[in-house]
């Protein structure tokens, strides 16, 4: 189990803009389960132990080696 993401992690995925290509999945964005291999994860510069996506217009924190999504940005 990975950690919650630190509030800095957060807080910049919150205000990154979004990739140009919109991504829309069928199956539903749950935490613990992995990205499509469709979506493109985008590595946080400040802490490469993350990633994100912005998924069905829900931007998601993921964890790049497994693509599991580890939080959904409200």
């Amino acid at each position: 189990v990975i950690d919650p993401p630190p509030q800095k992690v957060v807080t910049y995925v919150r205000e990154a803009p979004a990739p140009s290509a919109r991504v829309v999945v069928k199956e539903k964005v749950v935490v613990g389960q992995p990205l499509p291999e469709t979506v493109v994860v985008t590595p946080i510069p400040d802490d490469p132990t993350y990633a994100y996506a912005v998924v069905n217009d829900e931007r998601v924190i993921v964890e790049p080696s497994s693509r599991k999504v580890i939080q959904v940005i409200k």
